[in-house]
C-alpha cells in the first residue's frame, strides 16, 4: 500500500508540473496544494504552487511560498517574488528580488528579459511614487468602452469630444479607427485628431475650418517617438493639452501626458507624463477639462471588466496642486491614493467637493452630452454601393424609410447619451430623487432596447427595396 500511495504522489506531482510548464496554472494548482500536503518541505513544490498563485491572481497565498523555495536557492522564486512585490506595491523589496534572480541568472535563462523588463519598469513607477498628485474624486461610472465619451459633460465653453469615426469630411478619411476621438476648441474652427505618420504609429494633428471647409490635418510636432498618441484635450489656455501614449514612457498600455506648445518654435514641449493617480500600470486616457466647472474627467479600465472602463470626475483646479510627501506623509494612505482604492478618502475639503458635486449634477440634468449627433450616416447598399442621405436612393419607399432609420439613430445616440448622465446623477441623488430618476432611467431603458430590436430590421427591409430598384433599372 505505501509503495502504491507513492507511485501516486510522484504521478500527481508529475502531472502537477507539467500543468506548470504548459501554463496551465490553474489546473496545476490544486494538484500542487495536495502535494504539499505530503511534502510541504519540497522547495520545487512550494515554488510551482506559489508561481501558480501569482499567475491566477492569489497574491497573499503565494508569498510564504515563494519565500520559502528563494530561501532554498530555487533560482526562478527570487523572479516571481520579484513580481509578487511589485503587484503589491512594495517596489524596494520587488527591486531587490528581481536583481538577486538577474545576478544568479544568464541571459539566456528563461524568463531573464522578462524580469529585466520588470525591473526597468519598477523603478521608473517608484520615481512617480516620490510625486503622486493629491487629487479630490467626487465620482465613478463604469461605462460601455464603445461609448465612452457620453460621460465626459463638458460645458460649451470647454469645446467638444466626438469619436473620430463620426467625422464626416472627406479629409479626416484617416480618421475612422476605434480609439480615435476629435477635439473641436470652444470657437468651432479648429479640430486636434489622430492620424497615421510615416512609421504607422497615430499621431496628433490639427486642422483648420476655412472657407467652410476643413484643411488636411497636419501633424503637431514634438510629440513622442514612440507609442500611439491619442485621445488630445487642450485646456482654454490654447496652449496646454493632454493626450494619451502607449510608447515607453508609459507605466503600461495608454498613460495620460501633458504638453504645452511652444510659439516661439512652433512645436510642442516634451510630453510629461501625468503620473499617479491618474495613470497605472492599465490603460488611462482621455483627460478632459471643465475649467468653467471646476471638474475633470479621465478613463481608464483598471479593474474593469472586458469591453467597460471606469469614467472617474475629479475637482479640478490648476493654481491648488499639491503632492504627498513621501518622507512625512502616511504611506499607506499615499499608495491607496495612487491606486484610487477609495474615493471618500481622497475627499479632504467638503466644500470643494460639495461644490463639484453640485457642478456636477447640474451638468447631468441641465447640459446636453458633449457628443455631436451626425445627421449624415453611413448606409452600406453592397459592396459597390453605400449611401449618406436620403436623395442618394433610387428606391422612394427606400428613401422613405432611411428618413426613419436616420431619425432613430440619431434618437438611439440620444438616449444612450442620456441613459450615461441619468446613471450618473442616480448615483448622486437623494432617496426621493432617486425614485423619479428610476422611473426615468426605465423607460429610457425599455426605447433603447426597442430601437436596438428594430433598427437591423429596417435597414434589411431598405436594403433589399434599394437592391430590386436598381435590379430593375
Amino acid at each position: 500500500m505505501l509503495v502504491s500511495l507513492g507511485v501516486g504522489a510522484q504521478t500527481l506531482e508529475q502531472l502537477a508540473r507539467q500543468a506548470f510548464l504548459d501554463g496551465q496554472y490553474a489546473k496545476a494548482k490544486p494538484m500542487l496544494k495536495k502535494c504539499l500536503r505530503t511534502a510541504p518541505k519540497d522547495a520545487r513544490i512550494n515554488y510551482w504552487y506559489g508561481a501558480s498563485c501569482v499567475e491566477t491572481g492569489e497574491l497573499e497565498e503565494a508569498r510564504s511560498y515563494l519565500q520559502f523555495a528563494a530561501d532554498h536557492k530555487i533560482q526562478n522564486a527570487f523572479r516571481y517574488l520579484g513580481r509578487y512585490y511589485y503587484l503589491t506595491r512594495d517596489f524596494d523589496s520587488a527591486i531587490s528580488n528581481l536583481e538577486t534572480f538577474l545576478s544568479k541568472a544568464s541571459p539566456t535563462d528563461a524568463g531573464y528579459t522578462e524580469a529585466e523588463n520588470l525591473l526597468q519598469r519598477v523603478k521608473a513607477e517608484q520615481k512617480f511614487m516620490r510625486r503622486v498628485q493629491k487629487v479630490m474624486f467626487v465620482d465613478s461610472v463604469i461605462v460601455n468602452k464603445d461609448a465612452f465619451l457620453a460621460a465626459f459633460r463638458l460645458s460649451p465653453e470647454s469645446g467638444t469630444l466626438q469619436y473620430g469615426r463620426e467625422l464626416s469630411d472627406a479629409v479626416f478619411s484617416e480618421c475612422k479607427q476605434e480609439e480615435i476621438v476629435a477635439y473641436t476648441n470652444e470657437m468651432g474652427n479648429k479640430i486636434y485628431v489622430s492620424i497615421p505618420d510615416s512609421a504607422g504609429r497615430l499621431s496628433l494633428a490639427s486642422s483648420y475650418l476655412m472657407a467652410g471647409k476643413w484643411s488636411t490635418p497636419t501633424l503637431l510636432k514634438g510629440f513622442p517617438e514612440t507609442g500611439n498618441s491619442i485621445y488630445p484635450f487642450l485646456l482654454s489656455d490654447g496652449i496646454t493639452l493632454y493626450f494619451a501614449n502607449d510608447g515607453e514612457n508609459s507605466m503600461g498600455g495608454y498613460d495620460i501626458f501633458m504638453t504645452r506648445y511652444n510659439s516661439a518654435t512652433d512645436r510642442f514641449l516634451k510630453a510629461e507624463n501625468a503620473g499617479l493617480p491618474f495613470n497605472s500600470t492599465a490603460n488611462d486616457y482621455m483627460m478632459a477639462v471643465d475649467e468653467l466647472n471646476g471638474l475633470g474627467w479621465f478613463a481608464t479600465d483598471r479593474r474593469c471588466a472586458e469591453g467597460t472602463v471606469c469614467i472617474y470626475t475629479f475637482v479640478w483646479d490648476e493654481n491648488a496642486k499639491d503632492f504627498y510627501d513621501i518622507d512625512t506623509d502616511d504611506l499607506e494612505l499615499m499608495h491607496r491614493a495612487a491606486e484610487i482604492v477609495s474615493i471618500s478618502e481622497t475627499q479632504t475639503d467638503e466644500d470643494a467637493v460639495r461644490k463639484a458635486r453640485q457642478a456636477l449634477f447640474k451638468i447631468n440634468i441641465d447640459e446636453p452630452s458633449n457628443q455631436k449627433v451626425n445627421p449624415e450616416i453611413t448606409f452600406i447598399i453592397d459592396d459597390l454601393k453605400d449611401v449618406h442621405s436620403p436623395s442618394d436612393f433610387h428606391n422612394a419607399e427606400a428613401r422613405a424609410l432611411f428618413e426613419q432609420y436616420q431619425t432613430k439613430c440619431n434618437e438611439l445616440k440620444v438616449i444612450r447619451s442620456d441613459l450615461e448622465s441619468k446613471r450618473v446623477a442616480y448615483s448622486l441623488a437623494n432617496a426621493a430623487d432617486k425614485l423619479d430618476l428610476r422611473d426615468e432611467i426605465l423607460e429610457k431603458e425599455k426605447r433603447e432596447m426597442e430601437l436596438t430590436e428594430s433598427l437591423p430590421n429596417l435597414a434589411k427591409r431598405i436594403r433589399a427595396l434599394e437592391l430590386d430598384s436598381n435590379k430593375s433599372e
